[in-house]
């Protein structure tokens, strides 16, 4: 589900019903799309006992939001962005598959207005009584963002103790 290439390169392959039919490229200097691939949707591995589908604009924010709230019974979804009628007639059928097996469903797009109609969008493709919520960051654009914050925060937190674990004279 996560790959690197010869540049240090991290690879999120996208699949259709077909197979891999394109892949997010990412590094600290870039982000890139293959050429000639097609958005279709990154997926973490998946298990009979998931009961919760997180669904992030890109896998970055997947992995994230997974080391905030880890949970063994979460499947993970990345739409790379904006969605493409490719992706909501995929997403569409995931939904309803979730859906009839009990699962709920957490929008989990970036706090800003492109996050917002992302997320209208992804309501509009669930079953009518779908369990659906939303969760954004607080204080962060998204959940790559939140993470990042969080460990510098804890960081801080563990310098602080250190110096106080000095010798006194």
């Amino acid at each position: 589900r996560i790959y690197t290439d010869s540049r240090n390169n991290v690879i999120f392959p996208h699949a259709d019903r077909e197979g891999v039919c394109g892949y997010e490229m990412r590094n600290q200097e870039f982000k890139s799309f293959s050429k000639g691939g097609i958005k279709g949707l990154w997926a973490s591995n998946s298990s009979k006992d998931d009961t919760t589908l997180v669904i992030c604009e890109s896998p970055l924010d997947c992995l994230s939001y997974h080391q905030l709230f880890p949970d063994e019974t979460t499947r993970y979804f990345a739409t790379g962005g904006t969605l493409s009628e490719k992706q909501k007639t995929l997403l569409k059928g995931v939904f309803e598959k979730f859906h009839n097996k009990g699962g709920q469903i957490m929008i989990t797009t970036d706090n800003d207005e492109a996050g917002k109609q992302i997320e209208q969008e992804l309501r509009n493709l669930a079953p009518s009584k779908a369990q659906i919520n939303r969760i954004v960051p607080r204080h962060h654009k998204d959940w790559n963002e939140t993470l990042m914050a969080e460990i510098r925060r804890q960081r801080e937190q563990e310098q602080k103790r250190s110096r106080g674990r000095g010798f006194s004279r």
